[in-house]
């Protein structure tokens, strides 16, 4: 089978070749995906390569023609297997070569190595590693294996070394012309200039370009579940994508929404800001011994289940090493005691030493009986959860000293402890419990922050028995990074549906906390602006007098104005109806609903915001269109809970976790029926987690099309 697609590359005229969907490649790889995952999931993953390829130069064509793209996913979603699915595509339309830049830490490198391999187990491909195959590695060898038809697969090192040696085999000599396709594997880390501020280039960025340079006939594709960096450089940078695609997650992911969402509770439990650090004195934290319990009771309600795959533990303390081995000491002290504990119940000896350990047990067990389904009562389970303790590995370290996911793989139980090296690209299997702690001092950067989220990585068949640990500081990051990764989303979305190259993406996001930035300072400059595509009413009013003054202003206008408007809609979903009065003036709008309702001052939209807008739309003699949103046509106020300041906690509902043709696009996706005019969200909502407030407070949100944004950023001063 085969489909025709037709694309468009920078400086190339239109072309039109035939992508075939059921080569040789394809189809070693499918059955590989599907030994891991439905064949559904595994035609989604080769439907966003076919994305993907149609977007990258025409192998069959003499033009030398290179792009820049970006793949986007989310975190722990399966990247690896989205990329090598795109290689073997790619395998059976011409293209020759391909380039992983595999990490910027050798056993990444060797880790994806390996999984290439896995996937591309036949005798038509070569995998070469620069850290393994050096020797090898060398221009007459490559024209060797693909004169033999082979495809070679070359993963690299991010290092200066490693890049320029791969570059030394194409730089002009005839290797540079067979097309090939380059991967950039975590594309926002490492490659990325690190000295743009200087007007310099630091030497993994040079060498990236340099590799680029060699080769005529390339796309140079990023990989990432976090791509605030990528976006935000200049977009004259080379490696600023000319084109982006979005990969959705199969069924079954777990990612922000479900952790961080409207049910965030359910499954994160909060370190005691008081309770010692699990890596200096002596003391145990009584919340590492209550997660320690937790995944050994999970662990045998899976085994109960006949479900027997990896279970693991991860400890992310700190970044410092010294930090990683003395927390190795304190859980290997804790585990040593409780086996010892379990060998002597298992003997059958009545040791009363065992009860303190069994109250601990019990107590984890009840805490997962709030979310376990058909659970087993426990003392059904008691002999196996005794077993795990004994069964389960020491404390492994993870990082760039010790590679603990050699070593786990001795055990079916099995902890790991580490820094950098568990935030991205180590693949830890079966995660169902994450202790982590580790913040960064003052500001942290949002694309760092996410990668840390390991417990993305938690199956929906053994959800109900997984917890996460953490301090309220980095859940409530989380929390704000879910609404920006919503709007990120939905504005790439948004701009995709309207034909909007990236290029021209507006760069414009969401981020509700001044103690997060959206990527590191030394890579690109993030700015904060007077108006974004959304701007939103966040705090409670704490004022019944007032609220009850705003609820009636707004039912007035929709009441004085249900009669005249005829060109309203009522649509439904799983939350409630909405209904949309459409094409009303700016001007009506805010005399009569906007310019008469009361706002918190502490607010981003607030009576000065409104103003500031009437104002900059007056002088820029604007006439823009409104659609007017009533979120709720029940009488009902929604709920959401409040933050201990009166801040709302993620005033938008977001998409359904399904996608499909008739699931809700979220409360942020509401404007793609009228891109260009601006949206306002009337939303009635009561805090759910205040019993002393019995009243609603009406909360507005308005949407500003980029090409009113732009215009006004001309007054409010953005370059």
């Amino acid at each position: 089978m085969s489909d025709k697609i037709t694309m468009k590359i920078e400086g190339s005229l239109n072309d039109t070749w035939m992508i075939n969907n059921d080569g040789q490649y394809r189809r070693i790889v499918f059955d590989k995906l599907v030994d891991d995952m439905s064949e559904e999931s595994a035609e989604d993953i080769f439907k966003n390569a076919n994305k993907i390829l149609r977007k990258c130069p025409n192998p069959l064509k003499n033009d030398a023609i290179s792009n820049t793209g970006i793949v986007i996913g989310k975190v722990q979603s399966g990247k690896t297997s989205n990329f090598i699915s795109l290689i073997a595509l790619a395998f059976d339309n011409g293209y020759q070569i391909a380039v992983v830049l595999g990490g910027n830490k050798k056993n990444l490198v060797s880790q994806n190595a390996e999984r290439i391999e896995e996937y591309m187990n036949i005798s038509g491909v070569v995998v070469l590693s620069t850290t393994d195959n050096d020797d090898i590695l060398i221009t007459s060898q490559i024209e060797n294996f693909i004169d033999q038809g082979k495809k070679v697969i070359i993963v690299g090192l991010k290092h200066q070394k490693h890049i320029n040696k791969i570059k030394d085999l194409f730089y002009r000599t005839s290797l540079n012309l067979f097309p090939t396709l380059i991967i950039d594997d975590e594309g926002d880390q490492a490659t990325l200039n690190t000295q743009v501020k200087s007007n310099k280039k630091s030497v993994i960025y040079k060498s990236a370009l340099d590799l680029k340079e060699s080769i005529k006939v390339h796309s140079f594709i990023s990989v990432t579940a976090t791509p605030q960096a990528n976006i935000l450089i200049d977009q004259l940078d080379k490696l600023s994508p000319d084109f982006g695609v979005l990969t959705y997650p199969g069924v079954g992911y777990c990612g922000l929404s479900t952790f961080h969402g409207d049910q965030q509770d359910k499954y994160i439990r909060i370190i005691p800001d008081d309770e010692p650090d699990l890596y200096s004195g002596f003391v145990i934290p009584k919340s590492f011994k209550e997660a320690f319990a937790v995944f050994f009771v999970g662990g045998a309600i899976r085994k109960y289940r006949g479900d027997t795959k990896k279970h693991s533990f991860l400890v992310h303390p700190s970044q410092k090493k010294p930090d990683h081995k003395a927390a190795v000491e304190k859980i290997n002290r804790i585990k040593d005691e409780w086996t010892k504990k379990a060998k002597i119940e298992l003997s059958g000896q009545n040791d009363i030493s065992y009860a303190g350990l069994r109250k601990s047990l019990l107590s984890a067990y009840d805490d997962i009986k709030k979310t376990c389904i058909n659970i087993p009562s426990f003392e059904e389970i008691e002999k196996d959860i005794l077993n795990i303790i004994v069964q389960c590995s020491p404390a492994l370290i993870c990082n760039s000293d010790s590679d603990a996911s050699k070593n786990a793989k001795l055990y079916d139980y099995a902890i790991y402890v580490g820094g950098n090296m568990v935030e991205r690209g180590i693949t830890i299997k079966g995660l169902a419990v994450t202790y982590i702690t580790r913040r960064a001092k003052g500001i942290a950067n949002v694309d760092n922050t996410e990668q840390r989220a390991r417990w993305f990585g938690y199956k929906e068949s053994y959800l109900d028995v997984c917890r996460i640990y953490t301090t309220k500081a980095i859940k409530d990051d989380f929390s704000k990074i879910y609404e920006h990764d919503e709007d990120l989303w939905s504005t790439i979305e948004r701009s995709q549906k309207r034909g909007i190259k990236f290029k021209d993406l507006p760069r414009i996001f969401k981020l509700s906390s001044s103690l997060l930035r959206l990527t590191r300072q030394n890579v690109a400059t993030t700015e904060s602006f007077d108006y974004s595509e959304w701007t939103k009413e966040d705090y409670f009013l704490f004022d019944k007098e007032k609220s009850d003054s705003n609820v009636k202003v707004v039912d007035d206008f929709k009441n004085n104005n249900i009669e005249k408007i005829s060109n309203f809609i009522i649509k439904g979903h799983e939350y409630d109806n909405y209904k949309i009065f459409k094409n009303f003036s700016y001007s009506f709008v805010s005399d009569n609903l906007l310019n008469k309702l009361y706002y918190s001052s502490e607010s981003n939209l607030n009576i000065s915001t409104v103003r500031r807008l009437d104002e900059a739309i007056t002088k820029l003699e604007l006439n823009p269109t409104v659609d007017v949103v009533y979120m709720r046509t029940s009488e009902s106020c929604g709920s959401r809970s409040l933050y201990d300041d009166g801040k709302v906690n993620q005033l938008f509902q977001g998409r359904s976790k399904n996608i499909t043709e008739t699931s809700y696009p979220g409360d942020a996706s509401l404007p793609d029926e009228h891109p260009d005019n601006i949206q306002i969200q009337i939303h009635k909502i009561k805090p759910s987690n205040r019993s002393d407030i019995d009243y609603c407070s009406v909360l507005i949100a308005i949407y500003i099309p980029e090409s009113i944004a732009r215009k006004i950023d001309t007054l409010v001063g953005r370059l």
